[in-house]
């Protein structure tokens, strides 16, 4: 049952996401196109043309993120806490099965529209000499000051991962806990939204603060344990990993628990 969610999740976010994929193809194109002509023909009013072009893809990569994450959680809210949600809830699953069946489905979407964007760009800078030699620079910039590339966007790419999950899980307990009330109820899951973001922050900043203090009463300085020369600090990098494990957990618990309670009292 659970693959038969995500089977139909997955439908409808496909159904959802294609004309964006069409239309960040279709910008991204176009950026190309006008890079192409200010090479070609050289004057302001091409010059004009491609800024415009350019500054819309950019944009549109931004909106290619952003729009999924929210068509992802419109798509939450109405297929668990809306009329359809009575429908969901009558399936022979228990409450995780469809919470996680939504979850999976959702990171899968924006990690794609992440994907999307990345080609996106490639698209737009093909054959573009200048933009492979900044990253072949980068690149060697890095090595050079003992910073192994690969090890580094294997870091990256693990704390991102875990940040959209988080962020999706923040957004469905702030849906659910929203949809608990009678009336105002996405009013009062923006609301949710922003009281949870900013307990994070503040929970996050307090306890950093105390590990910071902690390395310097233990070694006497704010230096802290580094793999190599200017790379990610170690105890940041488990810092960051275990509060983003944390705040996933109270997150998928106040969804669950708010959902049951929304059941218990239909």
């Amino acid at each position: 049952m659970f693959l038969k969610l995500v089977k139909h999740e997955s439908h409808a976010a496909a159904r959802a996401m294609l004309p964006l994929l069409l239309g960040l193809l279709a910008m991204s194109l176009l950026a190309r196109g006008s890079i192409w002509l200010v090479d070609t023909v050289d004057s302001p009013v091409t010059n004009v043309i491609a800024v415009f072009l350019i500054g819309t893809f950019f944009l549109s990569c931004a909106a290619m993120v952003v729009t999924t994450m929210i068509l992802m959680m419109v798509r939450f809210a109405k297929s668990v806490h809306s009329d359809e949600g009575y429908l969901t809830h009558t399936l022979p699953v228990n409450v995780s099965t469809i919470l996680l069946s939504h979850l999976l489905v959702s990171f899968v979407a924006v990690l794609l529209s992440f994907g999307a964007v990345y080609l996106g760009v490639r698209i737009a800078t093909l054959g573009v000499n200048s933009y492979k030699a900044m990253g072949l620079n980068l690149s060697a910039i890095l090595n050079q000051v003992g910073i192994d590339t690969g090890s580094m966007l294997l870091r990256l790419g693990c704390i991102l991962g875990m940040g959209i999950l988080v962020t999706i899980l923040m957004i469905s307990a702030a849906i659910s806990i929203g949809h608990s009330f009678a009336t105002g109820k996405t009013g009062k899951s923006v609301l949710f939204f922003f009281v949870l973001y900013f307990a994070q922050q503040l929970i996050s900043s307090v306890v950093m603060v105390a590990v910071i203090a902690a390395e310097y009463s233990t070694t006497g300085s704010l230096a802290m344990e580094m793999d190599a020369v200017n790379t990610i600090p170690s105890t940041m990098l488990w810092f960051s990993m275990a509060q983003l494990t944390f705040f996933g957990g109270v997150y998928y618990f106040l969804t669950w628990f708010m959902t049951k309670k929304h059941l218990n009292l239909a």
